[in-house]
């Protein structure tokens, strides 16, 4: 028997078209769970970064600011390194899920900054995929049980395309002076369910919905991240606005397409003349 990934979603708003959910979604709750969310008093900006945790770790955090990798994904954002409250964060993910074939890391103690901090700022995850060449239709193509791998343009020329599996750190973006959590949903759910709220974060000053990194269409749409009851981290742990369900597992595929051009080159303005 295949094994199922256990998806939790958030039902408070409108459900997006979800292929996997299955057809007798429980309307009853997602009526209530509507309800709960418009009696919640409306939201206010909440400063959600930790000035003295951050002090605390200083020496800590700038020898995460050498991490090439880190440097990379960061590129040409405006970002920092901070300890933040995930009890105060907006989340525009809808949904988490967990395979049950993977086992989730030990969790630290809330006063375990060492734990927290390897934690947050995880090592770069391997890349395990297959790799099948089409000669004939000169494409490349990978597959991978990994939803996150993705590939990253590089400026290396001989190695234009890099290949990644998704991000290590656990980041936060404040957009339109409301921070949000931007990527690490899983370990923050974890680390909510086992009381440790402070943890030390990348932190973006997203200038676009791109920036924010919410832009992808199964993520709550910016009207709802910008209304008076937007969704928080938190609301992932209530039940009431809650509900679970699987799905089989599934495959992402990259397919590269390579193509030689060959034309004429412009001619300078000395050339011309």
């Amino acid at each position: 028997m295949t094994r199922q990934i256990r998806v939790r979603e958030l039902v408070g708003w409108d459900l997006d078209q979800y292929p996997f959910r299955p057809p007798l979604v429980d309307i009853a709750k997602q009526d209530s769970g509507r309800r709960f969310v418009s009696q919640r008093d409306p939201y206010t900006a909440k400063d959600a970064f930790c000035d003295h945790e951050t002090e605390l770790l200083r020496d800590a955090l700038n020898l995460q600011l050498a991490r090439p990798e880190l440097n990379a994904e960061m590129g040409g954002l405006e970002w920092s390194l901070g300890v933040v409250d995930l009890r105060l964060l907006l989340a525009f993910q809808r949904r988490l899920s967990f395979d049950p074939a993977l086992s989730a890391p030990p969790l630290p103690g809330h006063n375990d900054w060492a734990g927290i901090l390897e934690l947050c700022f995880a090592p770069p995850k391997p890349i395990v995929c297959k790799v099948s060449h089409d000669a004939v239709d000169r494409t490349v193509t990978l597959q991978s049980s990994n939803p996150n791998l993705h590939l990253r343009v590089t400026n290396d020329p001989a190695a234009p395309l890099a290949v990644h599996a998704g991000g290590t750190f656990v980041e936060v973006a404040l957009y339109k002076e409301r921070p949000f959590l931007r990527d690490g949903y899983h370990r923050a759910y974890q680390l909510l369910k086992g009381g440790v709220f402070r943890v030390p974060a990348v932190i973006v000053r997203a200038r676009t919905l791109q920036e924010l990194g919410a832009n992808n269409p199964w993520f709550f749409p910016e009207s709802v991240l910008l209304s008076t009851h937007p969704p928080t981290v938190c609301d992932f742990l209530n039940e009431a606005l809650t509900i679970t369900y699987t799905r089989p597992p599934i495959i992402k595929t990259l397919r590269i397409t390579m193509e030689e051009i060959i034309s004429p080159a412009p001619f300078t303005q000395g050339e011309q003349a």
